[in-house]
């Protein structure tokens, strides 16, 4: 059962089959996938997911887990949600979440080309 910040541990996290990536150090951007994401859209925390107009839907499963080096406790796996370009209020969206919603467009439609 995830905390009251909706963090798993990591018997739960694993008992999800989801993606997990566990990184080198606390605040590192490398380290090791887990797994693999979907091909498009994004995966963004629940938190986000509702600032930007696509809540969390009751009993939605995560499609992977980001390690916090940093928490001390037995939660440490953050969940993220897969969300598609369409379910998102652009005008919210930061430039680093557009970089990526951008290229995942761009790498589909190369792949239709092909």
């Amino acid at each position: 059962m995830p905390n009251r910040k909706g963090y798993f541990t990591k018997n739960e996290m694993m008992d999800t089959g989801a993606t997990c990536f566990i990184p080198d150090a606390a605040g590192s951007l490398t380290g090791r996938w887990y797994g693999s994401m979907p091909e498009d859209g994004i995966a963004l925390t629940r938190k986000r997911c509702a600032e930007l107009g696509a809540p969390v839907k009751d009993r939605e499963d995560a499609i992977a887990f980001i390690y916090r080096v940093e928490i001390k406790d037995e939660y440490r796996y953050v969940p993220f949600y897969h969300r598609q370009i369409e379910e998102l209020n652009c005008k919210k969206i930061n430039h680093l979440e557009d970089r990526v919603l951008q290229r995942k467009v761009r790498n589909k439609t190369e792949a239709n080309h092909e």
